[in-house]
C-alpha cells in the first residue's frame, strides 16, 4: 500500500470531492451533517490523503464508554484464554470486571473513496485509530466503538469484524449496529 498521510481537518470543505457511493454517507458528507457534527464538538474529523495529496478518505472520532453485558462478558473472556493476547494485570482483573462501564474512542464516520475501495486503506485506518488509542496519553482507553452502518444495500459489519470487532446489537438500531474491539488484545 502506499505511504498514507492522516491530518486534522480544517475544514469539511475539504471533503467537496470525496464521495464514497453509499448515499446515505455522501448526503451526511455533503449536506451538513458532517459539519455539524464538528461544530458541534461531537466529533473531531482527519483526512487521508495519499503521496500526490490526494484525499482518499476520512474518519472522525469521539469519546465513548462501552457497557458490556453477560453474553458480551463472556465473549470478552473467552478471548483472553490464549496467553499471548494481551489482558489486564491480576491485580487488576477483579477490578476490569466490576466496571460498569469502559472508557473508548468511537469511530463516529469513516468514509474511503469510491475510487479507492478495496485497496485496505480502511484496515489502515482503523490499525492506525488503534495504534493512536494506545499511545495517546489524554484518558484511558480500553476498546474501539463504532455503530456499523448497515443498509439494505450496504453493511460494514463484515469489514469490521474482518478488523476484529465484536457485534454488541444482534440487529441494527437506527441503521447501525453497535461493535466494539479491544484494544487489550491483538
Amino acid at each position: 500500500m502506499e505511504r498514507l498521510v492522516i491530518d486534522h481537518l480544517a475544514s469539511v470543505k475539504e471533503l467537496s470531492e470525496l464521495y464514497c457511493d453509499i448515499p446515505q454517507m455522501d448526503d451526511f458528507i455533503h449536506n451538513g451533517g458532517l459539519e455539524q457534527s464538528v461544530r458541534n464538538n461531537y466529533c473531531k474529523a482527519y483526512s487521508v490523503k495519499n503521496e500526490a495529496g490526494e484525499l482518499v478518505a476520512f474518519f472522525a472520532l469521539s469519546f465513548d464508554s462501552l457497557r458490556l453485558d453477560a453474553d458480551d462478558m463472556e465473549v470478552l473472556q473467552n478471548g483472553w484464554t490464549d496467553t499471548s493476547v494481551p489482558q489486564p494485570t491480576a491485580e487488576y482483573m477483579d477490578t476490569f470486571w466490576s466496571k460498569v462501564h469502559y472508557p473508548a474512542l468511537e469511530i463516529a464516520y469513516l468514509a474511503v473513496a469510491k475510487k479507492h475501495q478495496h485497496k485496505d486503506i480502511g484496515t489502515y485506518i482503523v490499525k492506525k485509530i488503534r495504534e493512536k488509542a494506545l499511545s495517546q496519553n489524554l484518558a484511558g482507553c480500553q476498546f474501539l466503538t463504532v455503530g456499523a452502518l448497515v443498509l439494505p444495500e450496504y453493511s460494514a459489519v463484515g469489514f469490521y469484524r474482518k478488523c476484529q470487532f465484536a457485534q454488541l446489537d444482534t440487529f441494527p438500531v437506527h441503521d447501525v449496529v453497535r461493535m466494539y474491539h479491544n484494544l487489550l488484545t491483538k
